[in-house]
């Protein structure tokens, strides 16, 4: 079959919403028939990327993250994504890879919606019958893990990728083990099973047992699996630190500091006419940030909406659950967007954005984005975990719901004092994290990692 036909057939079946796809931006015919680590050259590397989704549509953070590094990392080293698709919305940003892949591999993977009678069914059957963390074993795939293999024989790579821990369980590990194979990167953008302990500390007590278990399956995956790679690379230097103390790893080689477009954020006007609106932002189907939204509407919000009764707290984020549904409330000036198009329009038009979490790992990039955007923030400790700034500087803290609250107001209420914060952490984030300085610091740890692999 001729190249043009392979690109076409392709095309074909992905406009179709057919199963499978591969994308590539040049010709499949040129793609070398080779095996062994190939040297690396002064074109730079090739690089295989597993992942386990496709990065558009760009509503998460860790989708951001990769996605502008790999546009940075496309400038001198060749990249092959292999990665899963589940559903529609998925496919169809499969036809997005080209900006940040020269080839794209696809494999079905249907995962059933959080909170339906699938989804249910699999946890339980998970919480019977495995040893594994189900966070993680909804991804495991024999067909992707296939997939893999193939393109493992039918190119040489001089590195491996694996974006988030989930990828792992479907590696092809004996073959990975091999003379000649690739070195092999963990990019952890979370401590994943730091998230399931917090998960669990903040559980009811009816639910506690169940997400305990969880969590320490979590710790033990997260170890295991860990420990199989060359290098292991985190996003701030507190995450790194949990890598090398509780799991005693010393394969972690540093941390990739959080990055943000800030000419972005900058080409739509900012307007704050009218009523206070303090906005959220984040996908509204992970359960951190339900837990924040659900505990700012029932703790906080009633102090600033005392404080200022025409305030509006708008939750910007796709796939919202059927509880931040529920928290849709014109009467008391709660608004819930479900997917939008832009963010920008929300962020320049509010007045504060806050992230009251409880439960998450890794580095917020939304707020990095609100800093860029001129807006001041209001987080948790948790919230802001792992980020180099600084408090009542660049944003402000607070952990219990009186005091947040109470940061809110005072924003709200100083308007000179809101926009100082605001310039101030305009300033660093612009100054000190450009995606291309995030991703000059990774190539290197990219490096390290295939000095560091057994020839």
């Amino acid at each position: 079959m001729s190249s043009n036909l392979i690109a076409r057939s392709s095309q074909a079946r992905l406009a179709t919403g057919g199963k499978w796809g591969l994308i590539a931006a040049f010709p499949p015919d040129e793609i070398p028939a080779t095996v062994g680590r190939r040297p690396p050259h002064l074109m730079g590397l090739k690089i295989l990327w597993i992942k386990t989704s496709p990065l558009h549509p760009l509503t998460r953070g860790g989708d951001l993250r990769s996605f502008h590094m790999l546009r940075c990392l496309q400038k001198h080293h060749r990249v092959v994504y292999a990665g899963l698709a589940s559903g529609t919305t998925q496919w169809e940003g499969t036809k997005q890879s080209p900006l940040y892949s020269s080839e794209a591999h696809w494999t079905d993977h249907r995962l059933p919606e959080k909170s339906t009678p699938a989804f249910m069914l699999g946890a339980a059957r998970n919480a019977l019958f495995s040893q594994s963390p189900y966070a993680a074993t909804r991804f495991r795939s024999n067909a992707w893990e296939k997939s893999i293999s193939a393109i493992l024989k039918r190119q040489a790579f001089d590195l491996l990728i694996c974006d988030f821990l989930f990828p792992s369980a479907s590696l092809p590990w004996e073959q990975l083990r091999s003379p000649g194979s690739p070195a092999l990167l963990l990019f952890q953008h979370n401590v994943e099973s730091q998230i399931w302990q917090r998960r669990a500390e903040n559980s009811s007590e009816l639910s506690r047992p169940y997400w305990r278990e969880q969590w320490k399956r979590m710790e033990r995956f997260e170890g295991k699996m860990s420990r199989r790679f060359d290098g292991v690379v985190a996003v701030s230097e507190d995450d790194a630190d949990i890598f090398r103390r509780r799991f005693e790893l010393d394969n972690v080689i540093g941390h990739v500091a959080t990055g943000v477009d800030g000419d972005h954020f900058q080409t739509v006007p900012r307007l704050l006419d009218g009523a206070p609106k303090i906005v959220f932002l984040g996908s509204m189907d992970w359960h951190a940030n339900i837990d924040a939204v659900q505990q700012f509407v029932a703790h906080s919000w009633p102090v600033i909406r005392a404080a200022h009764p025409t305030a509006i707290f708008q939750i910007v984020g796709r796939d919202p659950s059927p509880a931040v549904r529920q928290l849709a409330d014109s009467n008391n000036g709660i608004e819930v967007t479900g997917t939008v198009a832009d963010v920008r329009p929300w962020l320049r038009n509010a007045h504060v954005m806050v992230v009251p979490l409880r439960i998450g790992g890794g580095t917020r990039i939304k707020i990095f984005e609100s800093m860029a955007a001129e807006v001041p923030v209001v987080s948790t400790r948790i919230g802001a975990e792992g980020l180099p700034v600084e408090d009542e500087r660049d944003l402000l803290l607070a952990d219990d719901p009186a005091s947040f609250a109470g940061q809110v107001i005072r924003v709200i209420n100083n308007p000179d004092f809101a926009r100082q914060l605001a310039e101030n952490a305009r300033t660093r984030v612009l100054r000190d994290h450009t995606w291309e300085a995030v991703t000059a610091g990774f190539e290197e740890y990219c490096r390290q990692t295939i000095a560091r692999a057994k020839p």
